[in-house]
């Protein structure tokens, strides 16, 4: 399927989500109808997990699916992602490819180190501190060195 395509259907959900939020939907009814397209529209367009990851922490290099230790998580949470594109005035490829580029960045840490992010309540926000520019930003906060990885699909 072709990015333009892709983008197209993720600006449907985007359209659909905003449609029902104004008539009063909660966000918790509503917001797998945009994580599901973005996650294997976007984020999945290589295939793998490991393939989508922009980023790997040092202490998960040579981590693999299948045994419990590596996690595969958004460098800023979910809903930052979510808030911006129900914001959007004009919902088009190029404003949803804007902030996918931006905000919907993977990396893969350990177990270990996604408690420690939930250790200090950084597992679901960012640090209250944050300039919004910033998507490693809860890594650093609390020591975890990332390194860009090879496999990741361009952005």
């Amino acid at each position: 399927m072709s990015e333009s395509k892709r983008l197209e259907l993720i600006a449907e959900a985007v359209r659909y989500c905003q449609r029902v939020s104004a008539m009063g939907m909660p966000a918790s009814a509503f917001s797998k109808a945009l994580r599901e397209p973005i996650h294997f529209l976007w984020e999945r367009r290589a295939g793998s997990k490991t393939a989508a990851a922009h980023y790997r922490s040092r202490s998960a290099v040579g981590l693999s699916f299948g045994n419990g230790t590596l996690v595969y998580d958004h460098a800023v949470p979910f809903i930052y992602l979510q808030r911006r594109l129900l914001a959007l005035e004009t919902v088009d490829e190029p404003s949803i490819r804007a902030l996918l580029q931006q905000l919907n960045l993977i990396a893969l840490i350990t177990k270990d180190e996604d408690q420690m992010l939930r250790s200090v309540g950084l597992n679901k926000s960012m640090p209250k501190d944050w300039d919004g520019n910033d998507p490693l930003a809860r890594y650093k906060e609390i020591g975890i060195e990332l390194m860009p990885t090879r496999e990741a699909v361009n952005v």
